[in-house]
């Protein structure tokens, strides 16, 4: 893939993101929700930028044991290219080389794409949170994948 750069997430990239966020998901965050995320010392966040343009981000937050997946969106003209793959990728390295156990997240439960994506890096179906999605009901599945972390 050419012209792929994957860097931390700046205050800058908001409005891009925001854009993103709002062609992404049904009920898309707020702002605020947004800036809080950014401001906040245990996330670790990953903007996507392709040939130049911002076209995707990740936000985590790292846990004592664990990374959790917050929010991870490709803009719709740049889906399926494996830049998705790449953010899971960095954020998975990013927990191996911290010594985290576990990356964790929720998926919608009719979100077979991203499923399917998930899976094929590793990630299992722990649980369901029932209604956990407030815009519409919908369960969550929660998915999880063990690092192995190498040892000295």
């Amino acid at each position: 893939m050419d012209t792929l750069e994957l860097r931390r997430t700046t205050p800058q990239d908001l409005p891009r993101i925001l854009e993103i966020e709002r062609l992404s998901y049904p009920s898309p965050w707020n702002v605020h929700t947004f800036l809080s995320v950014f401001s906040d010392e245990d996330c670790m966040n990953l903007t996507c930028v392709w040939r130049g343009a911002i076209v995707g981000f990740c936000l985590t937050e790292v846990m004592t044991k664990m990374v959790h997946l917050l929010n991870l969106a490709v803009h719709p003209e740049f889906r399926r290219q494996g830049l998705g793959r790449s953010m899971l990728g960095e954020i998975i390295s990013f927990a191996r080389s911290n010594r985290k156990s576990y990356v964790f997240l929720e998926v919608r439960r009719t979100n077979n794409t991203a499923q399917a994506l998930y899976t094929s890096l590793g990630f299992s179906a722990v649980c369901t949170w029932r209604r956990y999605y407030t815009d519409s009901g919908e369960d969550a599945c929660i998915m999880a994948k063990r690092i192995e972390v190498m040892t000295p």
